[in-house]
């Protein structure tokens, strides 16, 4: 097992938990942070994928023993976004059409991304966290849109934001998975599916135990962090509340929020069948890869 230590950058971590935002990544991290033979940390990983390409991170080193498990938690990487600087990124990042001022700097590709991670965590296994990408992205869309300039507030200006850019490439399962196997073997990479957490918890929670190599606990069947899609809809039609002192932002937000349709989809039904249409071949190859891993974990 790893060794830890409480320093930021002295930890050697077991697993690498790469949940997608928006896909219960938060919930399945306090699920770990929770569990009495887990340590955590996070967003370390994302420094990694951002520094410049020859800027090796090697300052992770062994400490003194533990004898639990020790997950290294940053859900960002899931959207394989190396090389560009954060301060660049963030201030381009939630703007529409403005992927051309960064589009030189930044690299988007899981293959990299694993490349930068296994070479500082060379041991480690890698849990992946994946959501059908209609769903997944129409639950971005919710959450961002608090963020996009106040006359840009379409699902298409949020495509067009190179955050939304990068959250439709990440949306091709197939490539994420495939590159984790390439660089770390099949036998180190598992993928679990968001909607097993309410359709199967038992099986989820059993594969997630036996992968991260912990007793099993039951999952708890309640939401975290879940976007509301009245709030996101009043945004997203009267944006100037998100102009209001925050002490009324704070009352108004309750009210929308208790109003009917709380769940309801945001996206339109051409939007939809649109991202099923973009990711169809990707998921065919995601089934595949899945079912490989699946015969690798019985062998």
């Amino acid at each position: 097992m790893a060794s830890y230590s409480s320093t930021p950058g002295r930890v050697d971590a077991d697993i690498i938990y790469i949940g997608y935002p928006k896909a219960a990544s938060t919930f399945i991290g306090r699920f770990l942070e929770s569990h009495p033979e887990v340590t955590t940390d996070h967003d370390l990983l994302t420094p990694l994928l951002l520094a410049p390409a020859d800027d090796s991170a090697t300052a992770i080193r062994k400490e003194s023993c533990s004898n639990k498990i020790h997950v290294s938690i940053d859900e960002m990487t899931a959207l394989s976004i190396c090389g560009v600087t954060e301060e660049k990124w963030k201030s381009c990042r939630l703007v529409p059409d403005t992927w051309d001022e960064v589009k030189d700097e930044v690299v988007l590709d899981p293959a990299v991304a694993a490349l930068r991670l296994q070479k500082v965590h060379a041991s480690a296994k890698v849990l992946l966290l994946i959501r059908e990408q209609a769903d997944w992205l129409h639950s971005a869309y919710k959450h961002y849109i608090r963020h996009l300039p106040s006359r840009h507030r379409r699902f298409a200006d949020f495509c067009a934001t190179p955050q939304g850019i990068a959250c439709l490439q990440a949306g091709h399962f197939d490539q994420l998975i495939g590159a984790y196997i390439d660089v770390f073997g099949s036998n180190r990479v598992h993928a679990l599916r968001f909607e097993d957490i309410v359709r199967a918890p038992k099986r989820f929670s059993a594969e997630l135990c036996a992968f991260v190599g912990i007793s099993e606990r039951p999952i708890p069947q309640r939401r975290e962090n879940e976007s509301n899609a009245q709030v996101a809809r009043f945004r997203k039609h009267f944006p100037i509340i998100d102009c209001f002192p925050p002490r009324l932002k704070n009352i108004l937000k309750p009210v929308a929020a208790h109003l009917p349709g709380g769940r309801r989809v945001i996206l339109s039904s051409h939007e939809i069948r649109m991202l099923r249409g973009i990711y169809a071949a990707s998921n065919q190859r995601t089934e595949k890869l899945i079912a490989q891993l699946s015969t690798a974990r019985r062998n």
